[in-house]
């Protein structure tokens, strides 16, 4: 049996990055896959991308890391002067996708689907739509697939098939906000990822298991980090450390 650390959305925050990569190899797991969004949001870009060139097997390519290819925001430009060429060409040849066999189960690694990185898939939208994102032009449908995008750690299973969000490492999400009498959100505010175990690479059907990590880590640290690195967007990205919602959910 063998361990894969399954990562995702670590937005350039190197301090949830950096407890996550310890748990990993405290736990003996030698395999690590990404299944994107390396940058934007945090203010360790750089950091981040080699580090995670160094330790991770497989890397495929989110909407954070075309955002700093492409984006004309100001925040998607400093990302990408803080990153340089080399860094952006790495970025922009990360495949869309990765196919494994584990255990007998074709599992697919994407970060929203298989083909856009902005096709977004909430935990709340309707079977239906799920289904949509084992569709394949080339006939090749997975049994499971494992995504990020969404920053909210969730499993389901329908129609023989399982869906696996693995959660967000550096910028985690709740869908169902707080109200303004919770103070402390330290239950949600944690580095998520997901542990697979069973048999890499074979064919045959044998035991799997799906494990949902979190791991608290100093959010201070990582703000001072971001206020030293002059970050462009910092108010939002205390908020979101803090609170573990988005600017534009804020209750005013």
């Amino acid at each position: 049996m063998e361990k894969i650390a399954i990562i995702s959305d670590i937005h350039a925050n190197i301090t949830a990055f950096n407890e996550v990569l310890n748990d990993i190899h405290n736990r003996g797991i030698q395999r690590i896959f990404c299944a994107g969004d390396l940058v934007l949001r945090g203010s360790s870009p750089c950091e981040v991308v080699d580090i995670a060139q160094r330790e991770c097997e497989v890397i495929v390519k989110g909407n954070a890391d075309e955002g700093a290819i492409n984006g004309t925001t100001a925040h998607k430009t400093w990302h990408r002067k803080k990153l340089g060429k080399k860094r952006l060409e790495y970025l922009k040849q990360l495949p869309m996708y990765y196919d494994f066999y584990m255990s007998g189960s074709l599992i697919r690694m994407f970060h929203a689907s298989k083909n856009d990185t902005n096709h977004r898939v909430l935990d709340f939208d309707s079977v239906e739509e799920k289904m949509r994102l084992f569709k394949d032009e080339n006939g090749i449908i997975p049994d499971i697939i494992l995504y990020g995008d969404i920053h909210i750690q969730y499993m389901q299973k329908f129609f023989n098939k399982t869906l696996v969000n693995v959660g967000s490492v550096g910028n985690v999400v709740e869908n169902v906000n707080h109200d303004e009498s919770i103070n402390d959100m330290s239950e949600t505010t944690q580095a998520y990822y997901t542990i697979l175990e069973g048999e890499y690479g074979s064919k045959k059907r044998s035991s799997l298991s799906i494990q949902f990590v979190r791991i608290p880590y100093d959010i201070d640290k990582e703000i001072e980090i971001a206020k030293k690195n002059n970050s462009p967007s910092l108010k939002n990205y205390i908020l979101e450390l803090k609170t573990a919602m988005y600017r534009k959910n804020k209750k005013k």
